[in-house]
């Protein structure tokens, strides 16, 4: 996918920034009920990527992915297809799996009363079959979770009124697709608790103008962060933010992947920020109204030609120590919501046009609140 022709009809200030200024009511991020509904509407009618594929990489391999109330068991089958159920057993509401690992038996036993599941949650074996209503017990599963692969990552979906993936993802689905990211791999990874609500934490990652204030000493000198060109694509975002020398050395692409970094949204709370070889991914998950668990990845591909492994070894590790300390800065200033989210003088949110995503993403938020509650 190239870049879009821009509109003769707009200014560059509007090709640049595509949404006017907007206001947001400071209760978006304070109101328990409204919290609970998102989690209902938004996180429960979502597609998410999950684990690495290469987490569960062999025939019976499995892990356990617990996020937003939900405990979901991920398995590969034999035939190398992925599956995935929710970790509760049927009987009297048991966990059933933890951690990850590899069940070479193919089946699960309930810790508390024996009830044995096979990879792709059916109860196989009930002790004391005969004392249980036959009817109740028959084709008796622990429910399905939507599961599915693409771009190296295993991706979720609690609900069946969710399009399939690809086109949930449309125009950014395409962006990535040009990365050929099935052949990336998880290098590091960590998490870190914030002290915010999810959305704090996801506005705070898709602008870019924050960065002369909050990342003066780290990212200033390699971002061109004035010249990003925001693109909004209900309900995803995206921004082009060209490299200082790189993108120069790159000179005139018909395809911006290989020139800048690319900053995607995937809604409502995964990030991609890609440049030509690698990425760094994260997903904002609610824990409460006020905290925010990130997962965070650095995902690499082959070596550039001409580099050996072992350089590019050290690359990975400079980029992910920066993007460590990227990630301090921001941190530090989200943490810091904690301390005046209740005060009398946080009433509202002014976004600006370079805000444009933010104003977006919002809109989208509103817009399946409004949706879930017609239904």
């Amino acid at each position: 996918m190239t870049q879009t022709t821009p509109d003769p009809g707009l200014t560059r200030a509007e090709q640049q920034y595509p949404l006017p200024p907007t206001l947001l009511d400071a209760s978006v991020y304070t109101d328990p009920d409204r919290y609970r509904a998102e989690i209902a509407t938004i996180f429960h009618h979502a597609w998410f990527p999950v684990v690495p594929s290469g987490d569960v990489p062999d025939a019976r391999d499995f892990c356990v992915w617990e996020q937003v109330g939900q405990s979901v068991v991920i398995t590969r089958l034999d035939d190398g297809s992925v599956r995935a159920w929710h970790n509760v057993c049927q009987h009297r509401g048991a966990r059933l799996v933890d951690g990850t690992g590899h069940c070479g038996r193919g089946r699960f036993t309930c810790p508390w009363h024996g009830f044995v599941y096979d990879l792709e949650g059916v109860v196989s074996s009930v002790p004391l079959r005969d004392t249980f209503d036959a009817d109740v017990l028959r084709g008796l599963r622990a429910p399905v979770v939507r599961a599915t692969e693409w771009g190296g990552w295993i991706w979720l979906a609690f609900a069946y009124d969710v399009p399939p993936l690809e086109e949930y993802l449309g125009a950014i689905g395409t962006e990535l697709s040009g990365y050929g990211l099935d052949r990336f791999t998880v290098r590091f990874r960590t998490s870190v608790l914030l002290k915010a609500n999810w959305k704090i934490a996801v506005d705070a990652f898709n602008e870019t103008w924050h960065v002369p204030f909050t990342h003066k000493d780290t990212l200033v000198g390699m971002v061109l962060w004035r010249e990003a060109v925001l693109k909004i694509t209900p309900p995803h975002s995206w921004m082009t933010l060209p490299i200082r020398g790189f993108t120069d050395r790159a000179g005139p692409q018909e395809d911006h992947r290989k020139s800048h970094l690319c900053h995607y949204l995937v809604f409502p709370n995964t990030i991609f920020s890609c440049f030509p070889t690698h990425l760094q991914m994260w997903s904002a998950w609610p824990v409460s109204i006020d905290e925010t668990l990130m997962c965070l990845y650095e995902v690499v591909g082959p070596p550039p030609a001409g580099m050996t492994e072992e350089k590019w070894e050290r690359n990975n590790q400079r980029d992910w120590d920066q993007f460590l300390e990227v990630l301090k800065e921001d941190a530090g200033v989200v943490n810091d919501f904690a301390k005046v989210i209740g005060s009398l003088g946080f009433r509202r949110n002014m976004f600006n046009t370079a805000e444009s995503r933010l104003t977006a993403f919002h809109a989208e938020v509103a817009r399946r609140l409004a949706e879930g509650e017609s239904r």
